[in-house]
């Protein structure tokens, strides 16, 4: 089965109610994922399997004020069926993608 890695934006909670078992820890609120995609520098990837989220990612832009900004990762899920497949790698592949685009600049270590 192909599955497709992709952004959560604003306004896409109808995805999120098809997720296979073990995804999230708890059934996903509409009103708590708009708040959370709301806000900025919280991101969320998700990936697809037959219109199903078999994984997920959410991350946040964390700014310090004494270190540089960093993407802080809160968690990952990936359903059971889906796991030991490299689901989980491609998902982290596209946040740390998405968090240098974000000027996350010290996930490689390096300072401004």
């Amino acid at each position: 089965m192909t599955v497709e890695i992709r952004r959560l934006y604003p306004g896409d909670d109808d995805l999120v109610m098809r997720v296979a078992d073990d995804v999230f820890d708890e059934p996903v609120r509409a009103d708590h994922l708009a708040s959370y995609l709301a806000q900025s520098g919280h991101f969320m990837i998700v990936v697809l399997a037959g219109g199903v989220i078999v994984g997920q990612c959410a991350a946040v832009i964390h700014r310090h004020p004494d270190k540089p900004t960093e993407l802080y990762i809160d968690e990952v899920g990936v359903s059971p069926a889906f796991q030991r497949q490299g689901t989980a790698r491609k998902m982290l592949d596209a946040m740390f993608a998405l968090g240098r685009e974000h000027a996350a600049k010290s996930l490689g270590g390096h300072r401004t």
